[in-house]
């Protein structure tokens, strides 16, 4: 199955169980702004984003774009949470995801080690991709920032530069609402969203 024909099935599944869902109770229990005249206004990835509660089209709010399958299928799989999320900046690392350690060599080709390898020892350069997301700096290594994905799911990046003796590099830890929100194989999409939104 290709990626783009696996996308399209994880959306149509998605909006299947969706359709018998209460979104606006769901919204509030994922902490998610409410649903206005049948559409769901919210920030992700650093984008205003409408998401239309008939459809389950996303959309971006300036252009009337499509918003990219892999960002509507995060958010799809967002609401089909049923656990209340609460905001928490406790930094999770993957491999304490439920099945991180089957999911951690993805994670690491697809996440960690592009992003070691596109900025090395560049980290003026880093820092301004970042600011491609919304996010908050933090104090930890050489550059540490906390980015915001969606709903109220945080990214934390964690960069060290490299010396004669060690190579540069990055870690990725989650917060706790993304361990419940999303299986392993979603935080890995999550995750590599960002980085490759950092390129």
């Amino acid at each position: 199955m290709s990626k783009q024909t696996a996308q399209k099935e994880a959306i149509r599944q998605a909006v299947e169980k969706l359709q018998t869902v209460d979104l606006q109770a769901r919204c509030t229990l994922l902490k998610l702004p409410a649903i206005e005249h049948g559409q769901l206004a919210l920030r992700a990835f650093g984008n205003d984003y409408i998401l239309k509660s008939d459809t389950f089209e996303l959309l971006d709010a300036k252009t009337g774009d499509a918003a990219k399958e892999v960002d509507r299928i995060l958010m799809l799989h967002l609401l089909l949470c049923e656990l209340p999320l609460t905001v928490s900046d406790e930094l999770i690392p993957f491999r304490d995801f439920p099945g991180g350690a089957f999911y951690l060599e993805p994670f690491l080709s697809r996440c960690v080690r592009p992003l070691v390898k596109r900025y090395g020892n560049q980290l003026t350069e880093l820092q301004k991709a970042v600011t491609r997301f919304d996010f908050q700096p933090l104090e930890i290594g050489d550059f540490s920032a906390r980015i915001h994905g969606l709903g109220c799911l945080t990214v934390t990046l964690v960069y060290r530069l490299g010396d004669d003796e060690f190579p540069p590099e990055a870690e990725l830890f989650f917060n706790t609402p993304v361990r419940r929100a999303f299986c392993a194989e979603d935080a890995v999409v999550l995750a590599s969203r960002i980085c490759f939104g950092l390129f």
